[in-house]
């Protein structure tokens, strides 16, 4: 019973040393999958982090139960092992696993633009995210390109708060391509979104210094442009982002686009 005993003590150690292999595994399926689109981002990467750390402990823990019934020759004990494991494993999970240490995805890139601004904090809550609601809209203004490997499009409006009360209605799309420095396609997708507003009448103006010089970018900037018609404006930029190319689309009154755009990771 005593060698049964530290052959299973053994065995637990070393599924518990894979546990870590296993859970990036796992959150990098998730990170990449569509799952995150049944949740709204604001909380999709904790929802992601949580099955995460389920799944990798409940595949540790079945691991340990098969081992179990190797060793002990009977179910009870089985069963014993596979909770000892799995509560262990979600206790180590919880405090190693962390999202964006698993490294970059799209997900990530548009997580990151739309709830990583970190240039309104409150002494009391802390980050204020930007109020934004998802909203098909690019497809019917005519701007949906195409190529991408991941979208978010919405709406931000701020005019119920007291932080971005100044932004009251301004569409916004985020769209992440392959690797700018492997690939062109988010450069030549905002060419062709600028060439098929220009068609349109819209005439191209300079983009406000303070659109360009974020407060909190998160990337490097590869190129950007405005165009106006009326008082309206759509700002185009193309920046690379954790290895991606990020399309951002931004519509609406233009002081109110130039006021998102400069606070845009």
């Amino acid at each position: 019973m005593k060698r049964q005993t530290l052959a299973m003590i053994l065995v637990s150690i070393v599924l518990l040393l894979l546990l870590i292999p296993i859970s990036i595994a796992v959150m990098i399926l998730l990170d990449i999958s569509d799952i995150s689109k049944l949740f709204p981002y604001s909380v999709s990467s904790l929802i992601i982090t949580g099955i995460g750390i389920v799944l990798s402990a409940l595949i540790v823990g079945f691991l340990a139960k098969i081992a179990a019934l190797k060793i002990y020759k009977e179910e009870k004990s089985a069963k014993v092992a596979f909770l000892a494991v799995f509560f262990i494993a979600v206790l180590i999970s919880a405090y190693s696993i962390n999202i964006p240490r698993i490294g970059p995805s799209p997900q990530k890139v548009i997580y990151y633009t739309l709830y990583e601004n970190e240039v309104y904090v409150n002494p009391y809550f802390g980050k204020i995210s930007l109020p934004f609601e998802e909203k098909d809209w690019t497809k019917e203004h005519g701007l949906r390109p195409s190529g991408y490997l991941k979208r978010e499009e919405g709406i931000v409006n701020g005019s119920s708060g007291f932080v971005f009360q100044n932004i009251t209605g301004v569409y916004i799309g985020i769209f992440v391509y392959p690797n700018s420095q492997e690939s062109p396609k988010c450069e030549n997708a905002l060419q062709d979104l600028e060439e098929r507003l220009k068609n349109r009448g819209w005439q191209e103006v300079e983009v406000p210094p303070e659109a360009l010089e974020k407060r909190n970018f998160i990337g490097r900037l590869i190129n950007a442009k405005m165009l106006q018609q009326g008082s309206k404006a759509v700002y185009l930029e193309c920046s690379d982002v954790m290895a991606y190319g990020r399309l951002i689309i931004l519509y609406g009154e233009k002081k109110e686009v130039i006021e998102l755009a400069s606070i845009l990771s």
